[in-house]
């Protein structure tokens, strides 16, 4: 923005000095001695753009000076010296409405009261930066005069020489500044070499994301990002009330767990029963036979009872074991009986039962 920026001075009566020491004059005007500027159609101080301009001058570290025939600025190009006339002091700049930039705070020299009481000097001309429309943006310093001496300096030297001046007074505010771009760069995960533009870009694109997502315009009708931070927390807590658990529908894990627990238990003791009546059926229709072989398929059941099951399912029947081994004929007459067949195998069944 400095390159788009002129500097002017312009002659003002020591004899309206008060106590509020008028540097700038609210409003739009001209130079009364030359009718400059040439290149605006005048220069226009708002009270905006004053108050603005109070405020940063109250950020200066060091006191602004009051020179003799704007020697500070040319002594850039002559090596003169440039003694002081006075000073206006930091932190005492203000804006007065109807009034114009003033200091409340201002010292003149011994030397300089001496001329100003002979009338040796009989103006004071600040330094300003303007831009090509006339709004006055920046005051670079003060100067006695008893003619506008600056425009005995070629115009491209002055504005060079100003926004020198100007850089080196306020060098607090371009590292704020840098600062402020610095922290929005990490904040939106740009690189360090995004520029301001690209920053302002990536700022009006979050803006948008934040509109379609919570409703908040940020920055539109004093809304910001804390409206909307809490847009987002009522979001939240309509997704909890509609998601809300009903405990009618539900039980303690206590209970489901030792539920399930039961269950399992009842489903084992069932198999098991299942798995001891096949081994029994097996052994009575000769499928199974022997101590060894019933013990190892009931050490089987304990851990894997379905191949147990089929194994049993898909062992042959012995006929001799499952008919009628003799006959007892009543000689008396009587029904023909067949006695029940207690052998070997059966009565290992039965030790192994406990029957």
């Amino acid at each position: 923005m400095k390159n788009n920026l002129l500097a002017a001075s312009c002659s003002f009566d020591l004899s309206n000095l008060s106590d509020h020491f008028v540097l700038i004059p609210e409003g739009v005007f001209r130079s009364e001695i030359d009718g400059r500027p040439y290149d605006a159609p005048h220069w226009e101080l708002t009270p905006e753009r004053g108050h603005q301009m109070a405020a940063a001058l109250n950020q200066r570290k060091i006191d602004m000076v009051i020179d003799y025939e704007h020697a500070t600025l040319k002594s850039k190009t002559t090596g003169e010296p440039a003694p002081a006339a006075g000073w206006l002091k930091s932190a005492g700049f203000t804006y007065v409405e109807g009034v114009g930039l003033c200091s409340t705070d201002f010292e003149w020299l011994d030397k300089a009261k001496t001329h100003i009481e002979a009338q040796e000097y009989k103006y004071i001309s600040p330094v300003f930066l303007y831009t090509k429309t006339g709004d006055i943006t920046a005051l670079i310093n003060v100067a006695l005069t008893n003619t506008p001496a600056l425009d005995q300096l070629p115009e491209a030297k002055l504005a060079a020489a100003a926004q020198e001046l100007f850089s080196q007074d306020l060098p607090q505010q371009d590292s704020t500044m840098e600062e402020l771009l610095e922290q929005l760069r990490w904040m939106l995960n740009l690189p360090l070499s995004a520029t301001a533009e690209e920053i302002t870009a990536e700022l009006d694109k979050l803006k948008t994301q934040i509109k379609e997502k919570t409703g908040v315009a940020v920055a539109a009708n004093s809304q910001t990002l804390y409206d909307a931070l809490n847009a987002i927390d009522q979001l939240k807590i309509a997704a909890n009330s509609s998601n809300a658990v009903d405990p009618a529908q539900y039980v303690p894990m206590a209970v489901y767990q030792e539920a399930v627990q039961k269950a399992g238990n009842a489903d084992a003791a069932a198999k098991s029963k299942e798995i001891d009546d096949l081994i029994v059926a097996a052994c009575g229709d000769g499928r199974l036979t022997g101590e060894a072989t019933i013990g190892w398929y009931k050490d089987q059941a304990k851990t894997n009872p379905d191949f147990v099951k089929a194994q049993l399912e898909a062992l042959p029947k012995i006929a001799a074991l499952t008919s009628q081994q003799t006959e007892q004929i009543d000689l008396r007459g009587g029904q023909a009986k067949t006695p029940p067949a207690v052998d070997d195998v059966q009565a290992s069944i039965d030790a192994q039962f406990g029957f």
